[in-house]
């Protein structure tokens, strides 16, 4: 599925990347009892500072909100955290609570139409 992130903090990282919608594709989705996760693989990856990431976990921010409303066309405020590209093509979801890259944000992201 195809999908577009848009930031809404950090700000810094929103005016590195000029507040551009980021485009991908939903890999895979992953029930943890909240809300579940999703596996995203950018377009582009992320160049911030001394980091370069591709792939993002999705969690939802909001209690109730579910990363399978993306199916129907919602729209579900997340928090995104980079994961290295060999985490990533692992073929496991890494837990985020141990993953401390230095970069990590939230924003919306929704299906793209």
């Amino acid at each position: 599925m195809r999908i577009v992130i848009s930031i809404s903090d950090p700000w810094e990282l929103g005016e590195a990347l000029e507040w551009r919608p980021l485009e991908g594709e939903l890999l895979r989705t992953v029930d943890d009892g909240d809300g579940s996760q999703a596996l995203i693989r950018l377009d582009e990856a992320i160049y911030h500072r001394e980091w370069r990431w591709r792939y993002l976990i999705a969690s939802p921010r909001h209690e109730g909100s579910d990363i399978a409303s993306l199916q129907a066309g919602g729209k579900v405020f997340s928090a995104f955290t980079p994961i290295a590209d060999p985490d990533a093509e692992s073929g496991e979801l890494p837990a985020t609570n141990r993953l401390r890259s230095g970069l990590g944000f939230i924003g919306d992201v929704s299906a793209k139409t």
